[in-house]
């Protein structure tokens, strides 16, 4: 008597898409023509910093990217100068942009525990992590803008 093959169990990973960040969602290089002020290159020239890398430290602080070995201190303190700006006001409130910076520092938090997870636990943390941020990008822009289409992420 002949066994039967089992049928070939074929297993799918409906999150794969997530797999990698959709590129809409990810870091740019991007190329900004800026106007210097003439006292902030005159003050970088004094003190050996490139205008460039004051800029994208600033930048990498305040999003409290795990690229960046900035301190707690620090990140805070580029926080405090965001909010006093008041960049992204009045379409949001300032309670509301503090909630944004405790969500992505709270992300800095959790990949901080990913040392020494295996490969398939690694891969798993990386898909969710790509879908939160997704969503996380999706709530907050649809929150005060009514109107509006999530592709002028590209713009930015």
């Amino acid at each position: 008597m002949k066994k039967k093959k089992n049928p070939r169990v074929v297993t799918v990973d409906m999150y794969h898409k997530y797999a990698e960040i959709d590129e809409m969602y990810s870091s740019k290089v991007r190329e900004v023509k800026l106007d210097i002020p003439s006292n902030l290159r005159m003050l970088c020239a004094i003190l050996d910093i490139k205008v460039e890398k004051l800029l994208n430290d600033f930048m990498w602080m305040l999003s409290y990217s795990h690229h960046n070995s900035a301190t707690p201190k620090q990140r805070k303190i580029a926080k405090k100068f965001f909010l006093a700006c008041k960049y992204g006001q009045p379409l949001y409130t300032k309670k509301q942009i503090k909630q944004m910076f405790d969500e992505i520092k709270a992300d800095r938090k959790i990949r901080k525990t990913i040392d020494g997870m295996d490969h398939e636990d690694m891969k798993l943390f990386w898909k969710s992590n790509h879908m939160y941020m997704q969503h996380w990008f999706k709530r907050w822009f649809e929150k005060n803008r009514h109107k509006g289409d999530i592709s002028i992420l590209e713009e930015h």
